[in-house]
């Protein structure tokens, strides 16, 4: 090292600095925003990740541009499927903007919403950086395991506050639930659902693939933790979302050639309704001994749709339709569905008993359809749909089994994710997840590897 010319070590050094910046960044991104919470606030769960995400995509960009002035070698940026969608789907969001009926909630965003112009950049951002950023594949399988110890102390805490110990609960009533339902560190219960939606068959297809016993035993614990998050959730769409993506995994196994072990397969069912049943018999026993019956349950859940609940839904999306069509074209602007629907608080206040002011039509498809109109709903659509087609075309074309089922799991989990939008809508605890995980698959693609494979076991499919 003494003989070389000291320009080049100081080079060598930057570059493995720059490098080391860039890779903890993305890992902040991917596995460390869910975790953030700030109870010192008034904005405990949104406003904080979304300025996290933004001062950490500052710093990944100086940190690559300088990289590339320090190297000399140029970032390859190559297409992808979703080059274009995303570039339309920016565009789109612009211009929305710049149609928008209050410019300034749709540049800045809403407060306890934060999807104005810069987070929709963001999320682009975000599908750019982990497609083209992630240079190797223990990177890649880093990320992912980051993504699962995150994902388990989420749900480990929603299960904590559960069982009554919340040290994190708002100090203003309103903002709290009526219902002892967890939301953990993404903040509302339906919120944590779709993020736990959006994991559980991911952890389902690595558990299918590990080989080593120690890593089975760790994967097959992971599942039951985030699934026992998921219920303390009682959050109906989402848990018959997840219904329909396990069906969906199990599915694109077996008509694949994949051959997971039934009893695998089958053990999570079991233990998934026993959790259900022990949940169930708890939230009885709960209600019985309390007079306030505030111990939420799956039952119950099911019931309060067919006493009002499903009427209100209904209401609310026909409504939202009535709103579409009178701005069509760009919609209202980004955050500005409350404009939009804020007109109908008081008819639906009255009508179903309910407080608050309406500013989500509760379809994140609807949501985006009022926000940025048919052309925005038109390009949301083009991104997720190039992605799913693309995501099933390279599942069918894997020949690695390992592979495979990763592939399975992502689409299952994309596909659960996308179904339960139809109930909710995008926020800024959990979208961000979702957009990086879309990069980080186009990543995985690229990069022709195979997560956690020791070499020998890249055997392909038999035809």
């Amino acid at each position: 090292m003494q003989n070389l010319p000291r320009k080049f070590i100081c080079n060598l050094d930057g570059e493995f600095i720059l490098n080391r910046v860039i890779f903890i960044c993305l890992y902040f991104l991917i596995a460390i925003i869910p975790l953030i919470i700030n109870p010192f606030a008034l904005d405990y769960w949104y406003k904080p990740k979304i300025d996290s995400i933004y001062a950490l995509l500052i710093i990944l960009g100086m940190a690559i541009v300088l990289k590339v002035l320090i190297t000399k070698k140029r970032i390859k940026i190559s297409k992808n499927v979703l080059f274009l969608p995303l570039s339309f789907y920016g565009l789109v969001s612009l211009l929305t903007t710049w149609h928008a009926v209050d410019k300034a909630l749709s540049v800045q965003g809403d407060i306890f919403r934060e999807e104005g112009i810069y987070t929709i950049i963001s999320y682009i951002a975000l599908t750019f950086i982990f497609s083209i950023i992630i240079e190797t594949e223990q990177q890649l399988s880093t990320l992912l395991r980051g993504l699962f110890i995150a994902a388990t102390i989420i749900s480990i805490y929603a299960i904590i506050q559960y069982l009554g110990y919340n040290p994190t609960k708002h100090f203003i009533p309103l903002f709290r639930g009526i219902e002892n339902r967890a939301g953990s560190t993404i903040g509302n219960p339906t919120f944590l659902a779709k993020f736990l939606v959006l994991m559980l068959p991911i952890v389902i297809s690595n558990f299918f693939q590990a080989e080593q016993i120690k890593e089975k035993y760790l994967l097959f614990t992971c599942i039951l933790i985030l699934f026992c998050g998921l219920l303390v959730t009682f959050t109906r769409a989402s848990l018959l979302s997840f219904a329909g993506s396990l069906t969906l995994l199990a599915f694109l196994l077996k008509g694949r050639g994949v051959l997971v072990p039934k009893k695998q397969f089958l053990l999570i069912m079991v233990c998934v309704l026993c959790i259900i049943i022990l949940f169930e018999r708890q939230a009885i026993i709960r209600n019985q001994c309390t007079k306030e019956k505030a111990s939420p349950s799956l039952t119950r859940k099911v019931e309060s749709l067919f006493q009002g609940e499903l009427q209100a839904r209904l209401y609310l999306w026909k409504k939202a339709i009535t709103i579409i069509k009178q701005k069509p074209l760009f919609g209202y602007g980004l955050d500005n569905q409350g404009i939009a629907l804020g007109r109908f608080s008081l008819e639906y206040a009255r009508k179903f008993n309910h407080t608050g002011i309406l500013d989500r039509a509760h379809n994140n498809y609807l949501d985006i359809a009022i926000a940025q109109g048919i052309v925005g709903l038109s390009a949301y659509l083009w991104v997720i749909l190039s992605f799913l087609i693309w995501l099933y075309k390279t599942m069918q074309e894997e020949q690695n089994k390992k592979q495979k089922i990763t592939y399975c799991g992502l689409l299952a989990a994309f596909c659960g994710y996308f179904i339960n939008d139809f109930f909710t809508f995008s926020t800024v605890s959990v979208s961000p997840t979702c957009w990086s995980l879309m990069g980080l698959t186009l990543a995985m693609n690229r990069l022709k590897g195979n997560l956690n494979l020791p070499p020998n076991s890249s055997e392909p499919l038999p035809k």
